[in-house]
């Protein structure tokens, strides 16, 4: 779910504005997603993302139609980031001298923002309380939601701490991406004929690595064997690696965190390491 809104420059001002321009007005920070929904820092591209680095949460999507700014807010999101959605649309207008901006396909007055703001507020605790439902009753194991820095997997783990409280997945959401740690997503290589994925950490890095392997919404399928390279040229099987890492700690639904010491690797290449 998400909701969307068009600022539209008035007839005599039709002075092309670049979207570099535009970012860089907004005094926010910015930065594109990676092919596995991973934040690339200040990176610009046709669609980038906007967020308060403070106040992590899931980014506003900012492009440009031709004069346009059009500006995205997924949902659920947190009262920060509603509220920063409707900050940036009023500084927008301001900047483009008009009072008014089309929202879900409405002509609407910035005056009404705080309106919006309740209707935003009320549709992100409706979709908690939707996941929170689906969950509760096994329709989902977990459920994948794009925050701004990485993906994040809610279970009932995650649930149990916020139920659909907003001010809770606020605080969750920016624990969860203010930790320093590397967030390890796959490669994958055609060998032999068949489809191998494989993960890359390196020592003495904090990665979060999921427990059972997968690619970002389905985007390669047919993968036959999954691996971990954890030297140049030194790889293990997942199940070997994740099955004999005793340090792991709870990242999300489907994520832990490890840290492995030189010695460590070390150990696990001469007891598990494969030619692939």
């Amino acid at each position: 779910m998400s909701v969307i809104a068009r600022i539209k420059p008035k007839g005599l001002f039709k002075k092309k504005m670049s979207i570099q321009e535009i970012i860089g007005y907004t005094n926010l920070s910015y930065g594109v997603c990676d092919e596995n929904y991973r934040l690339i820092e200040n990176e610009i591209a046709k669609h980038t993302l906007l967020y308060d680095n403070a106040k992590p949460a899931r980014g506003i999507d900012i492009s440009m139609d031709e004069f346009d700014v059009v500006l995205q807010l997924s949902l659920p999101t947190t009262p920060s980031e509603i509220h920063l959605f409707y900050n940036t649309i009023q500084s927008l207008c301001n900047l483009y001298k008009v009072t008014t901006y089309i929202r879900e396909e409405e002509k609407v007055h910035i005056k009404e923002n705080e309106k919006f703001i309740r209707y935003d507020i009320e549709g992100s605790i409706e979709g908690l309380k939707d996941i929170e439902s689906k969950i509760q009753k096994n329709t989902y194991q977990r459920f994948e939601i794009f925050g701004i820095y990485n993906p994040i997997s809610i279970g009932i783990n995650e649930i149990n701490k916020f139920h659909h409280d907003l001010n809770r997945f606020e605080e969750y959401l920016h624990s969860t991406q203010s930790l320093d740690v590397y967030y390890a997503v796959p490669k994958v290589y055609k060998v032999h004929d068949r489809l191998v994925g494989i993960y890359a950490i390196g020592a003495n890095i904090p990665s979060v690595i999921p427990k059972e392997p997968y690619i970002i919404l389905n985007q390669i399928q047919g993968i036959h064997e999954w691996y971990f390279m954890v030297q140049e040229g030194k790889t293990i099987p997942y199940n070997d690696f994740i099955n004999n890492v005793s340090n792991a700690n709870y990242y999300d639904a489907n994520h832990v965190i490890i840290t492995l010491n030189k010695t460590q690797i070390d150990d696990l290449v001469t007891k598990y390491e494969v030619k692939i």
